[in-house]
């Protein structure tokens, strides 16, 4: 059976939808807490390679998410399992997405820590090469890293969080400066449709 490529109209569309839906809900909250986040640490978007005075653990997070993206890249399904909460749904993502995804480019990892754990959420941005369109599509993804030994996973099924790593979320996508990028990639993404009648047929969910 064919798989369809409904995975990579998520990568590309759904999350702004859902990530729109909780900025509105969590406006209010926002607000009463404007005051004790501009306390908090701004955390600026970097790639790889623009490690510098951050937190040391970051950079180990960074490196992981790259070796994540590598493997995606490359489908090492072997490897990704020891990377994911979830192989079975790690597997079915990639069933979809190598039949549709000629490479991720220009990726940036955005990290963040939780406060009183030792998690992480990082947002990931990038420009989604599909097979046969000449224009990327801008997209992003947020990922919930928990430690792991010297390493990390990743919790890549939603149904299975607990109401810690809910309220994690929601507090991290009601901070401004995650807004703000939410923003930049979304426009980012009207602006490749627009510019492509390929790219726009593919991602219409047929």
């Amino acid at each position: 059976m064919k798989i369809k490529k409904s995975t990579i109209i998520i990568l590309v569309i759904s999350w702004i939808l859902f990530l729109g839906a909780c900025l509105v809900a969590f406006y209010q909250l926002e607000q009463m807490k404007e005051a004790r986040i501009t306390n908090e640490k701004i955390f600026k978007d970097k790639s790889t390679e623009q490690i510098s005075d951050e937190p040391e653990e970051y950079a180990e997070v960074r490196e992981f998410m790259a070796d994540y993206y590598s493997c995606i890249q490359n489908n090492d399904q072997q490897k990704l399992k020891s990377m994911v909460e979830d192989s079975q749904e790690m597997k079915k993502q990639q069933d979809s997405l190598k039949q549709y995804i000629e490479e991720y480019q220009s990726l940036i990892y955005k990290v963040e820590s939780v406060e009183d754990t030792k998690d992480y959420i990082v947002y990931v941005s990038y420009q989604l090469k599909i097979k046969g369109i000449k224009t990327p599509a801008p997209g992003m993804t947020p990922y919930y890293l928990k430690r792991q030994g010297d390493s990390f996973v990743i919790r890549n099924n939603e149904d299975h969080d607990t109401d810690a790593i809910r309220a994690a979320k929601q507090k991290s996508l009601a901070r401004k400066e995650n807004q703000d990028l939410i923003q930049k990639v979304n426009e980012d993404y009207e602006e490749a449709v627009k510019s492509d009648d390929q790219l726009k047929d593919f991602l219409k969910d047929e």
